[in-house]
């Protein structure tokens, strides 16, 4: 998905009220490049070309913020969060563009990770994610996560409907450790998303 489309999707103007917002929620997202540990790490994908949004809730509503520019919006509708949604909570999204069997590609907001409330165990904070799952919008979609072996046959599969750059290990909340690919980590970060 492009950008103009991401914004037209999910965002209004621009939000200058950024007292709301807890810093720590529009931190940047790190992709680095480490060991993935079977058994040990919560495993999930990054889209190809995809784009980091967080959603967070506050007490006056939605805002989104956008990584890729460091810019905060107020929430266009479909990005809504349920009024359920407790202030200070925030989910880290990339976007896709899901092919469909008939018909053009569906854009989507994937929700990958909860940024707050701050969770440090990768697991506990996954399982908190699902249990917010009912105060998503109906553009936003739960990421799978779990499991390398059984993320690495999905995606083999060719059961995701979008091309996954990489798989991710989710670590500290914004963090994700992307395996090597080439064994070269200079050459691994040149196509790293942003």
């Amino acid at each position: 998905m492009r950008r103009d489309e991401a914004l037209t999707l999910l965002c209004c103007s621009p939000c200058l009220q950024v007292h709301e917002i807890l810093a720590s929620t529009t931190a940047p997202v790190s992709v680095k490049v480490g060991p993935v540990a079977p058994g040990t790490d919560v495993v999930t994908w990054l889209a190809k070309d995809a784009l980091f949004f967080t959603l967070v809730q506050t007490p006056q509503g939605t805002r989104v913020y956008e990584h890729a520019e460091d810019m905060l919006y107020f929430a266009s509708p479909d990005a809504q969060l349920h009024r359920d949604c407790p202030p200070g909570t925030a989910f880290l999204c990339q976007t896709v563009c899901d092919r469909q069997p008939e018909g053009p590609a569906q854009p989507r907001l994937l929700v990958m990770d909860l940024v707050a409330p701050v969770i440090a165990c990768p697991r506990a904070r996954n399982e908190a994610l699902r249990r917010l799952a009912s105060t998503l919008p109906s553009v936003c979609h739960l990421q799978w996560a779990g499991e390398k072996r059984a993320l690495q046959g999905f995606v083999a599969g060719g059961f995701v409907p979008h091309d996954v750059a990489a798989l991710v290990a989710l670590r500290a909340p914004l963090e994700l450790v992307r395996e090597s690919g080439t064994g070269i980590a200079a050459l691994d970060v040149l196509d790293l998303p942003r």
